[in-house]
């Protein structure tokens, strides 16, 4: 079985006000889905933008610094020419940039590649100013600055989040074993706001339920978030010991993360044979429906029996139609008959 099977959904603190929490909830929710990512893999964010222009505008930048030092205006404008039509080019066919800024993307590309020849024919003044590369450059910049402002990004979910990240359980804090664990006990909240859909609060109190089932799902959430960080640093330290003296000393750590998971198992079963209960309740309650929906119908269809008794006796008029068209069956032979002993006079 995937572990998408057992992947929960996002846990949020139910002591937070209802407008927050669920706040909170839809932005978590939001999060849960697949983000846009570059081809290397990695999730495409603002932050993430940010870095990748500064790194291309400090490559581009030293270069061209250096190509002035060394060789002057004409190796420098072509550095600074080659790193802006390399990063419109790919800028231009960029699915998560904005549309506008591809735009301009395209247009700096188509002129700079036809300005490219004045560079090879020596079109351009001997010494042109020393502020033209620097002027290219400068459009590099602005390219990357309105790209990084404008483009498809996205924030992690973490930076929407924001102070009240600590008061959010995601799929991500937990290990592939509290994933299991959790989506049980959301299996079971799920059993249980269908049967207070089904069944109704005078029969079964699903609200109290409810409250102490979402108060045990966030209880159980922050413990398996808190298990795993705790048992990844015990993990590394174990990894990392020195000497079996060493492990021993790390041995209660492990000894209370055991004991830890052992609690947690144990509520969750007592939680899944409260929703085993549930499951049965509304069994229960579809069987009396339906033999109650049985018994109220059954008299229609007595009526309907009754209603076609008389079929079982003889009718004097069906007997009166019968005799007439046996009668009408009589005449016909005989007139048949006669017509079949007719013989038409020759000539």
């Amino acid at each position: 079985m995937s572990e998408d099977v057992h992947r929960p959904r996002p846990v949020v603190d139910p002591h937070l006000p209802p407008p927050l929490r669920e706040e909170l909830l839809r932005g978590a929710e939001e999060g849960a889905d697949p983000p846009l990512r570059w081809p290397s893999g990695e999730t495409v964010t603002r932050s993430a933008r940010l870095r990748e222009g500064v790194i291309q505008l400090l490559a581009v930048g030293t270069a061209l610094v250096l190509s002035l030092v060394v060789a002057g205006w004409y190796l420098g404008l072509f550095v600074a020419g080659v790193g802006l039509l390399a990063h419109s080019a790919s800028l231009a066919l960029r699915r998560d940039a904005h549309p506008a800024a591809r735009a301009a993307a395209a247009l700096t590309a188509a002129t700079t590649a036809v300005a490219a020849p004045l560079w090879l024919l020596d079109a351009l003044p001997p010494e042109p100013p020393l502020a033209v590369p620097w002027a290219v450059f400068g459009a590099l910049v602005l390219l990357v600055t309105a790209d990084t402002l404008t483009s498809g990004v996205q924030r992690s979910l973490r930076e929407r989040l924001g102070e009240h990240t600590g008061r959010v359980v995601l799929p991500d804090d937990l290990g592939p074993s509290g994933c299991r664990l959790l989506a049980e006990v959301q299996r079971v909240v799920d059993r249980v706001e269908e049967a207070g859909r089904e069944i109704g609060g005078d029969s079964l109190d699903t609200d109290r339920a409810l409250a102490v089932l979402r108060d045990q799902e966030w209880r159980i959430a922050s413990l398996l978030a808190r298990q795993r960080e705790l048992r990844r640093d015990h993990l590394r330290r174990r990894h990392k010991a020195s000497s079996a003296r060493v492990r021993e000393a790390l041995r209660p750590q492990r000894e209370h993360l055991d004991a830890v998971e052992e609690a947690v198992r144990s509520r969750v079963a007592e939680i899944t044979g409260y929703g085993d209960l549930v499951e049965q309740a509304v069994a229960a309650h579809r069987e009396w429906e339906q033999c109650q929906e049985a018994a109220d119908s059954t008299a229609e269809y007595a009526e309907h029996r009754a209603s076609a008794a008389f079929l079982g006796t003889p009718s004097p008029e069906v007997g009166e139609v019968a005799r007439s068209a046996e009668a009408a069956r009589r005449v016909r032979d005989e007139r048949v008959g006669l017509l079949a002993g007719y013989t038409l006079p020759a000539g």
